[in-house]
């Protein structure tokens, strides 16, 4: 079963999402891969995705699973730096993790009010494991969603003033609903995905 997502997905969630389904199935290969096109599930180039978008394509069967709780998150390291920012404005002067060209991401942040377009980053990559592991490492403050942080021990920074929900979807072409491992597998991450974004 052919399963693309994003980076931050494949290397954060999802690995842990199928533990307890690929002990029951350990004959099924899964093959995870790193990927944000929706066009390889209409082209039945992959069996089953995760998304943060809902696909729109004809012929896509998509469920809604729940949405990551976005929020800005620093170390302990960082914060005993650099101290806690008392403001968003505050935060823009701080050290901040972000997008390095990706202009959509800059867009995101734009949009959900963490920074202006002209926003300088301390740290800046386009690659999201990447912004991860910046933060982990006590370079800067960034964004995460809260049930990463929680494992990995970031602590939230102005959680009154600043947050947003990213919906995530599961989807997969139609004609694939009748091939049994594919269908199993849809409706298993399906649950272990609802009940991950509930927690």
């Amino acid at each position: 079963v052919r399963l693309p997502a994003s980076d931050f997905l494949v290397g954060e969630v999802l690995p842990g999402l199928i533990r307890e389904f690929h002990y029951q199935h350990s004959g099924l290969k899964l093959e995870m891969s790193i990927s944000d096109s929706l066009e390889d599930i209409s082209r039945q180039e992959a069996d089953i995705a995760v998304r943060l978008l809902r696909p729109s394509e004809a012929g896509i069967v998509a469920r809604r699973t729940g949405a990551l709780r976005i929020g800005i998150y620093a170390s302990a390291e960082c914060l005993e730096r650099y101290g806690e920012p008392a403001s968003i404005e505050a935060l823009r002067r701080a050290p901040l993790i972000g997008p390095d060209r990706r202009s959509a991401d800059l867009r995101r942040l734009v949009d959900v009010g963490l920074c202006a377009a002209d926003q300088s980053f301390t740290i800046a990559t386009d690659n999201h494991l990447a912004q991860l592991a910046a933060l982990k490492a006590g370079l800067g403050f960034g964004l995460c969603p809260a049930t990463v942080a929680a494992t990995h021990g970031l602590v939230q920074v102005l959680p009154k003033h600043f947050g947003f929900e990213v919906d995530v979807w599961i989807a997969m072409h139609n004609d694939l609903r009748k091939i049994g491992r594919i269908a199993r597998t849809f409706e298993a991450l399906g649950e272990a995905l609802t009940r991950y974004l509930a927690s």
